[in-house]
């Protein structure tokens, strides 16, 4: 498994604290007399964050996290995005569609973290390659007002908002708990003899997306068939990756591989009857 280190030292410190200040942003808005929605935003919020950062960080490596809290680098960084892309920025993003904020609270909040990631950069606990720090500020503005837009559709109960929301909460969770099961070493994909974790970021977004679309369509059906149409294709394609040599699995860990073929569909059924239905 792999190991975390001392979890408090100086890399590691900037980024619980932003962790505490939006956990408590977080307590703010989970109160709100429309709790439900928002909790849904928010969940299409790191859904969308995770798009974006899938080709930026895992494809093409425009900039890395160092926390310092994983030893091994790869899933120190992952988890540094982990935080930035699933807290501090689909967080604030949802608390400003929820009170309504303008164009100025928008553009002051990406001038923030614009300033943030120009310090951990001073405290080199943030590395650029090909990323320029002045995309953060306008691309931030830009998914602040797609926030905005989107809960507004999703108020509204427009059919392709909501199924948008449905994916892309299915797709937090299961993306989430891959990477769980990579930390502890249950399962990892690849190319040749070694398959290696960057490897392995590269493959599994992919690999979950297609499977979260698959769970998107298939929760909607009541018939009985549809339910075993989504663990058959992930055992199927499973089954195809383990025979080209893409698949590595911990046979000891049975009761968990098997659980994989039965929580997306369970996930994505609550989250439709949650949207849909609610």
């Amino acid at each position: 498994m792999i190991k975390k280190k001392n979890i408090l030292n100086k890399n590691s410190i900037p980024f619980l604290l932003l962790l505490v200040i939006h956990m408590c942003m977080l307590v703010i808005f989970s109160r709100h007399k429309k709790s439900k929605s928002i909790w849904i935003l928010l969940l299409s919020n790191i859904g969308f964050a995770y798009l974006f950062e899938y080709p930026t960080l895992n494809i093409f490596h425009g900039y890395k996290y160092k926390p310092s809290i994983m030893k091994n680098r790869v899933f120190d960084s992952i988890l540094g995005a982990i935080f930035s892309q699933a807290f501090y920025v689909p967080v604030t993003a949802t608390l400003l569609t929820l009170f309504k904020k303008g164009w100025k609270w928008k553009v002051s909040a990406s001038m923030i973290y614009y300033g943030i990631e120009l310090l951990f950069l001073r405290l080199r606990i943030y590395q650029v390659t090909w990323w320029k720090s002045i995309y953060t500020p306008v691309l931030l503005t830009i998914y602040f007002f797609i926030s905005d837009g989107f809960y507004k559709a999703l108020v509204n109960k427009r059919k392709w908002a909501m199924t948008i929301a449905h994916y892309m909460a299915t797709e937090v969770i299961w993306i989430s708990f891959m990477y769980i099961l990579a930390v502890k070493e249950y399962i990892r994909i690849g190319r040749g003899r070694i398959h290696t974790w960057v490897e392995h970021f590269k493959i599994v977004p992919l690999y979950s997306l297609i499977l979260t679309l698959i769970a998107t369509i298939t929760s909607t059906k009541t018939r009985g068939l549809h339910w075993f149409l989504l663990p058959l294709t992930h055992l199927s394609m499973d089954t195809v990756l383990f025979k080209l040599g893409m698949f590595k699995i911990k046979m000891k860990h049975s009761l968990v591989h098997m659980a994989r073929y039965i929580l997306m569909p369970v996930i994505s059924r609550i989250f439709y009857k949650t949207i849909f239905k609610g």
